[in-house]
């Protein structure tokens, strides 16, 4: 009988002079593998695990990183597209040079990339060895990435994309990808209420996705055939480290679990959000030896600045449906240290994290 596979989170740092590294964190309580630390303090902190996998890739650039097709992780670069599952292979030419790509992995062999003026489909067929990639070039939609709030992908495989800004106001466009007229089509007049990407919960009939204030909503989609404005919850507390907040990722591990990835400061003398300030601005470099402004470049904050808390949780309704209740995982909070080498100037970057 072949052995079960046990999905883990990974984690991707840019700490390597030739690109990036993914870290493997076992989430299990039984794994005893990383000391347990408790939610209100941090005196558990330990180093993130050892370096599972590096990637050799142009550094500045994880958001060009996704998952699709199961147990994959897909690297969008300039170069070469790649995927990875245990060990690199290299997958197709990209259609265009990616600054701030939106990825929709769609199935199993499916993934849809949005970005500036453009818009593409990859289809990947691993039968075939020598060829197993293909890419068509799609109609630009209707709407500039830049503005696009929040976004997420229907069990049905239709994409839905809230923005701040388009023709007649906010709102949420839709393209059904099992048609071939490919055509982004207005839904509604109002927004998804969460800040990018939302994941789609069948327990909860629709998409939970963390805000800007810190609160995880879920927008029920009933509305998308009716037209009506959505069933719109959230929880009652906010999920983020008050003051220390830097920026988080939620990532979904099914059947309304979720592991929320946050960079915190670790400088109790400044907030989480001057820090972020102090970054993006680039005018008074954190360290004193900083005389470099390629010492900016990359996806994570420098070790010492901040740590990761890993919180993991399960989501439902309340018994009046009035709001979501969040129930944390026993025992599943932890705080890591983060590597040194990993670069702060982009610390206003969401964590780079994967359930696989």
């Amino acid at each position: 009988m072949a052995e079960q596979y046990t999905p883990h989170l990974y984690l991707l740092f840019d700490d390597w002079h030739s690109g990036f590294s993914i870290r493997k964190v076992s989430l299990s309580r039984r794994s005893g593998k990383q000391p347990l630390s408790s939610a209100s303090g941090k005196e558990g902190v330990v180093p993130v695990p050892e370096v599972f996998m590096h990637i050799r890739a142009p550094r500045g650039f994880p958001d060009l990183f996704t998952s699709a097709f199961g147990t994959k992780i897909m690297a969008m670069h300039t170069i070469r597209a790649r995927t990875i599952e245990q060990t690199i292979t290299f997958g197709p030419q990209p259609c265009t040079y990616y600054c701030f790509p939106i990825c929709f992995p769609i199935g199993a062999n499916r993934l849809f990339v949005l970005d500036t003026g453009r818009f593409d489909r990859y289809l990947w067929t691993p039968e075939h060895s020598e060829e197993p990639w293909g890419s068509q070039v799609l109609p630009r939609p209707p709407f500039n990435s830049a503005d696009v709030s929040s976004y997420g992908v229907l069990p049905d495989g239709c994409i839905l994309v809230s923005t701040t800004k388009s023709f007649g106001g906010a709102r949420t466009f839709i393209f059904d990808t099992t048609k071939e007229e490919h055509v982004w089509k207005p839904c509604c007049n109002w927004v998804l209420p969460f800040t990018g990407r939302g994941h789609y919960v069948l327990s909860l009939g629709g998409f939970v996705g963390l805000s800007k204030d810190g609160y995880l909503y879920c927008s029920t989609m009933a509305a998308t055939t009716t037209g009506t404005s959505p069933d719109v919850k959230r929880t009652k507390e906010k999920v983020y480290t008050e003051r220390q907040h830097v920026s988080a990722t939620l990532v979904h591990m099914g059947q309304g679990k979720f592991c929320l990835v946050e960079c915190v400061s670790s400088d109790n003398r400044i907030t989480g959000q001057d820090l972020m300030e102090s970054c993006v601005e680039l005018n008074e470099p954190l360290d004193e030896d900083v005389d470099d402004m390629s010492d900016f470049v990359g996806g994570g904050p420098q070790g010492g600045r901040c740590m990761y808390h890993l919180r993991t949780f399960n989501l439902s309704y309340d018994p009046k449906g009035d709001c979501l209740k969040l129930k944390s995982c026993k025992g599943q909070s932890r705080w890591y240290s983060l590597p040194h080498e990993a670069k702060i100037g982009s610390l206003f970057m969401d964590p780079v994290a994967f359930w696989l």
